[in-house]
Formats: C-alpha cells, sequence, structure tokens
C-alpha cells in the first residue's frame, strides 16, 4: 500500500511537469482542454504500482518531443494593442505624443472618419489619461507579458486564417469603454470602438509573406504608409520593422505563409504536446475514466453554448467581450487596473482594486486578476475551475446515494437541464461565467464547501469550510445569511461531538482561522478610506433591499393594492405561485427538521431556510438566489433517497400485495 503523503507528493510534483510542458500563460482552449483534463487525470486517478522497465528508452523519447515541442514554439508574433480615440485636447494627446508625425496624420485622418460616422466615439477616453486606464507603458496592459522577456507585448502563436479576435485586444473590456449606444440593435454587445494592433515578427518569419485583409499601416521608404485592403494582399515580412492593423469593422484576416513546415507548427507543438502528456499520465496513472468523461463533456457542452449563444461576438475567440454597461465587465476591468498597478510596481494602488469601500462584489476583482497571471487577459481560468463541478456532484451524491444513481444525476446536470430552474444544469454556471458574473465560481465553492461538510471532520475540511466560506461572501455577500447561522450551527455539532473542550478546540481553531480571512474585507475599507464598513458600501445594500418589514406590516394590516403589488412584483424574482417544484423543495427544508435524518442535513436546512427567509427583503433573482436553491435541491434529494422513495416503495409492494 502506497503511503498517502507519497501519492500527493508524487501527483503534485506530476502536475508541476505538465504545467511546465504546456508552458503558462494558458490563454489558448488547447493548453486550457489540456491543462484541465491532465488535472482531472492525475488527481482523481489513482497512481500505477507496476514498474517500469523501460526506463531508459522511456526518459530518451521524452526528452526528444520535448525538444522538438520547444523547437515548434518558435513561430510566434509579438502582439500590442490599443484603442484609441477619436477626440483630441491639448492637454493630452495619446497619438501625438507616441507616433511620429506622418503616422499621427494618418491616425487621427482615419479616426475622423469614424467619428463622423458614429457619434459614441466621442466618449472614448485617451489611453493612460485617468486612473481607470489600462495603460502599461505605450500600449494597452497585458497580463501575457509576465510570461515575456519584452518591454511590452505578449506572444500570440502563428495560426492560419488569422482574424482580429485571435490577437484578444483585451482593452476593449476596459472599465472607461463600459457603455454604449441604447438605440442600437444588440448595442451591449456591440463592441465598435477603433483599436490599433501592433505586430512584431520574430527573426524566423523574416521574408515571409503576409497576406491580409484590412487596414496596414506600416514604414515603406523611411515613411508610413497606409494599404486599405478588402481583398487578399500580401506584402513581404521585414523582422526589423513594425507592422499595424487599424480595425473598426472587425473584418480583419491575416494569413502568414512560409513554408510548410512554419505554416503548421501550432499543430505540430499541440500534437507534441499532447504526446509529452500521455506518456507521462498513461505510465503513471490509472485513469479514472468516468471523472475524465466528465471533464470533457464539460468542454462540449461549452462550445455548443458558445456556438449557439447571442452574447458570443467572438466567437471561439479565448478572450471574452462582455455586455456593455453590466457588472460583468467591471469586475473584469478592476482586475486589469490591479494588475496594471502591481506590474508598475505600485503595490498599495493595486491592492485598493478601484475602490476605496466596496461597492461592487469585494473578491471578484481580486480572483480574476489571480487567474489573469497565469491564463492572461481571458476569464479561462474562471473556466478551468467550473469545469470540475460535475466531479464535485458526482462526490456529493456518492455520499448519500448508491449506484447507478450518481452518475445518472451528473449526466443529468451536464446535458439535460430539466432542473435548470434550481440550479442543477451545468448551463447555467458556463452562462454566469462567460457574462462576466462570479456566480459559477461562487456556487462551485459552496458545494465543496457541502462535501467536506458531509464527508468528515478532518482539521484541513475545516481550514477550507471556512475559507471557502470567505470566498463565498466576498463574491456573493448576501450568501451570509446562510453562512452565519450554517459555521454557528457546525460549531455547536463539533462541539457536542467531540465532547472534550481541548480535542474541539483543537479541530474548531483550523474552522476560525480559515474563516478568520473575511477580516480582510472590513481591513481594506478601513485602510483605504479611514471608515468601518464590513462588507460594501449601505447604498448597495439599500439598493438590494426592495422591501422591508415596515412593507409587510402594511401589507397586512391595510391589504393596500399597490403594497400588495409591490411585494408580488418582488417575490415573483424569487418564486412563481406557478412554479410547485419551489414550494416542494422549500417546504422540505422544514419537513426534515422532523425526521430521522442526519444532524448535518438538519444543520444545512435550518441554515438554508435563514437564507431563503433573506429573499423576502432582498432581491432574490435566479443569479442571487440559484446557490440556495442548488443546496435545497440537495437537500430534497438526500431527504427523497432516504424517506420518501422507501416509504412510496413500501406502499406500492403494500398495494401490490
Amino acid at each position: 500500500m502506497i503511503d498517502f503523503s507519497k501519492t500527493y507528493t508524487i501527483k503534485i510534483i506530476t502536475f508541476l511537469l505538465i504545467v511546465i510542458i504546456i508552458s503558462p500563460p494558458f490563454n489558448t482552449w488547447e493548453k486550457l482542454i489540456l491543462l484541465s483534463l491532465s488535472t482531472t487525470i492525475i488527481f482523481f486517478s489513482d497512481i500505477l504500482q507496476k514498474e517500469n522497465h523501460n526506463k531508459i528508452l522511456y526518459i530518451l523519447f521524452f526528452i526528444f518531443f520535448l525538444i522538438l515541442q520547444n523547437l515548434s514554439s518558435n513561430n510566434r508574433v509579438i502582439v500590442n494593442h490599443i484603442v484609441l480615440p477619436t477626440s483630441f485636447t491639448k492637454d493630452f494627446d495619446y497619438i501625438k505624443k507616441t507616433f511620429p508625425e506622418d503616422f499621427e496624420k494618418i491616425l487621427k485622418k482615419e479616426l475622423k472618419k469614424l467619428e463622423d460616422q458614429e457619434r459614441l466615439l466621442k466618449n472614448i477616453q485617451q489611453p493612460g489619461s485617468s486612473e481607470k486606464s489600462t495603460l502599461f507603458k505605450k500600449y494597452a496592459f497585458q497580463s501575457e507579458n509576465l510570461w515575456t522577456r519584452f518591454e511590452e507585448g505578449k506572444l500570440v502563436f502563428i495560426r492560419k486564417n488569422m482574424n482580429f479576435w485571435d490577437f484578444g485586444p483585451s482593452a476593449l473590456n476596459d472599465t472607461n469603454l463600459n457603455f454604449g449606444d441604447p438605440q442600437k440593435k444588440n448595442y451591449k454587445n456591440n463592441i465598435i470602438f477603433p483599436t490599433l494592433i501592433k505586430l512584431n515578427f520574430l527573426t524566423n518569419n523574416h521574408n515571409s509573406n503576409l497576406c491580409f485583409v484590412g487596414n496596414l499601416i506600416y514604414e515603406k521608404d523611411k515613411e508610413f504608409i497606409l494599404i486599405e485592403n478588402k481583398l487578399n494582399k500580401c506584402v513581404i515580412i521585414d523582422s526589423k520593422k513594425d507592422y499595424f492593423f487599424l480595425d473598426y469593422k472587425r473584418d480583419l484576416k491575416i494569413n502568414i505563409k512560409k513554408n510548410i513546415l512554419y505554416d503548421n507548427s501550432y499543430l505540430i507543438y499541440n500534437l507534441l504536446s499532447v504526446l509529452l502528456i500521455s506518456l507521462i499520465l498513461i505510465n503513471f496513472f490509472n485513469i479514472n475514466k468516468l471523472f475524465l468523461f466528465f471533464s470533457i463533456s464539460f468542454y462540449v457542452v461549452l462550445f455548443i453554448y458558445l456556438k449557439f449563444s447571442p452574447n458570443s461576438v467572438s466567437g471561439f475567440s479565448e478572450t471574452f467581450y462582455f455586455d456593455r454597461g453590466m457588472d460583468g465587465m467591471a469586475h473584469y476591468g478592476f482586475s486589469r487596473i490591479i494588475l496594471n498597478n502591481i506590474f508598475l510596481g505600485n503595490i498599495y494602488e493595486g491592492l485598493r482594486g478601484v475602490e476605496s469601500i466596496f461597492f461592487y462584489m469585494p473578491l471578484s476583482r481580486y480572483l480574476n486578476a489571480f487567474f489573469s497571471l497565469f491564463f492572461g487577459d481571458t476569464i479561462l481560468g474562471n473556466i478551468y475551475l467550473i469545469s470540475f463541478f460535475p466531479i464535485i456532484f458526482y462526490k456529493i451524491f456518492e455520499l448519500f446515494l448508491k449506484n447507478p444513481l450518481p452518475k445518472i444525476l451528473t449526466l443529468i446536470f451536464i446535458f439535460l437541464p430539466i432542473f435548470e430552474s434550481l440550479g442543477f444544469a451545468l448551463i447555467n454556471y458556463i452562462n454566469f461565467t462567460v457574462d462576466g458574473y462570479a456566480e459559477g465560481i461562487c456556487y462551485f465553492f459552496l458545494l465543496i464547501i457541502i462535501y467536506l461538510y458531509l464527508k468528515n471532520e478532518k482539521k484541513i475540511n475545516l481550514f477550507f469550510i471556512g475559507f471557502l466560506s470567505f470566498l463565498v461572501i466576498g463574491l456573493r455577500p448576501n450568501y451570509l445569511a446562510f453562512i452565519i447561522p450554517f459555521l454557528s450551527f457546525y460549531t455547536i455539532y463539533i462541539f457536542l461531538k467531540k465532547n472534550d473542550i481541548l480535542e474541539f478546540g483543537k479541530h474548531i481553531i483550523f474552522l476560525f482561522f480559515g474563516g478568520s480571512f473575511i477580516f480582510l474585507i472590513p481591513l481594506h475599507n478601513y485602510v483605504y478610506s479611514n471608515e468601518i464598513v464590513l462588507l460594501i458600501q449601505n447604498q448597495n445594500i439599500e439598493s438590494s433591499l426592495h422591501i422591508s418589514l415596515k412593507d409587510y406590516m402594511i401589507f397586512f394590516q391595510s391589504f393596500n393594492k399597490n403594497e400588495n403589488l409591490n411585494i408580488f412584483n418582488h417575490l415573483n424574482h424569487y418564486i412563481k405561485i406557478y412554479e410547485l417544484w419551489f414550494f416542494i423543495i422549500l417546504l422540505n427544508l422544514f419537513f426534515v427538521l422532523y425526521q430521522k435524518l442526519e444532524v448535518k442535513i438538519k444543520i444545512l436546512s435550518i441554515s438554508l431556510i435563514f437564507m431563503h427567509f433573506s429573499f423576502l427583503f432582498f432581491l432574490g433573482d435566479p443569479r442571487y438566489s440559484m446557490g440556495a436553491w442548488l443546496l435545497s435541491f440537495i437537500v430534497f434529494l438526500n431527504a427523497f433517497s432516504k424517506i420518501y422513495y422507501p416509504y412510496l416503495s413500501n406502499k406500492i409492494f403494500s398495494a401490490k400485495q
């Protein structure tokens, strides 16, 4: 039998080796999927206990393919970009400050044309002119720069038939561009802002053909010229020159041609990555095929969603662009400002997170910033995390359901959104995440809490329950109504179970230590504002408080029609009168309190009752209440398996007799 600590060490080392092979940043679909599937295999599979008799041959093969992979990774281009303003002032003129005079004239002439066509473009701020700008040095901030040796810019693999979205101009998600024209159809995802993309080719692409459709600006005969090309025109690449593309209509297309080897190097690189990872995983792990299937299924559903989603303006691009005027874009934009400041060495301003007192959800911006370090200016880090949703569901169901029910329910969760309104549908969390909202990972953390809670009272589990509770509150502060009673009753449960004050103290200190991170939020508010604010600004809380206790008292006393209508409209966001399944799930929480079920289930039920009670006053839209309904559904499934189903089976059996 292999020692657990040794097994865990082997898995960590293997994971780090896989990370090196894939190589950060993980900002392409290929890298993300490889990382996600590898993580599933490593941490949810058993280590093979057989000896490998061909170790030397295996190592030689591995080294050979690793060298080939590194060689094939050279066919890349350095990308910078900036969203350009159409209006200029004497006080600050980004274009005049940054570019040569002849280049300036070309840009301003083209931008003037665009401004005449689209008056909305006057609202674009000058890059670097405000605290919300993510100008790094000369061009827009890109977190991928962390992984390059260049002063600015990220490396993008050259592929066949690249378009505007393949270069990932993340500045389009800056908070100062969080606006649109409401009079236009689909204005929220109509990204019309003029973008300048700068390309610098490496020496291996010298004398290659740069074929394009779009507006190319480059230096020819010591003078910058503009080539407007609506067909397919080619120029010879000089690796010492800068190539600029000015794009407004998102019709840019690029194809770089050299030879068969270089033109297919991206495909070769990915094939070799798959081969290297397969060599490691097949030789070291007895692969959990069920969980691997769950992970693959997640990406199948994700790409189907992206194919048919009306909000996906960039198609299958790794960089998502959020609706104008929505919270998702604000959260992402804040994360860019955080990293921009940190990269410039202004740690204090970076940790501020834009707001001196949090108005928006406190932690979403910081988590996005953290993920961006490894996944680039994308939300692929969030997608990576929620890809484990099916596995955590299976693990929870495995605790109280017999086979094959955990498998069946997990497959329903992935493919059949029949319980979608109760939060039991993968598509819900994909939708939240793609739109830039934190609820996807928030409810994922909530599920992990429940899994650890139902499993056992190990000290490490208690720490993570506390820490994840901090993350949940930081991502969705309204779940304080669930977390406080849940941790309170759980503490009492541990005390009664241990029946020893010393043993209780040894365990509970881990729970409290994990949860103590919550004090970072009021500490932030105090440090940056000199005011004591526990979570978020009162204005946000007040805006979410739609109905007060006084409103209910007036309603019950006088049955005022207007008050009746207000209360009805409010509750209609939370639960509709014809949605009987909601009432069944809700009533079950009260019913299980009087049944012979585990104490833990009763603690979970009463904590959820507190949570649901909060929606009588606060906004209960699906995005805010789905976590509560999801946990309530899990409680119902537990009660169904242990109470309702046995009762119905006995009744049916007795009737047949």
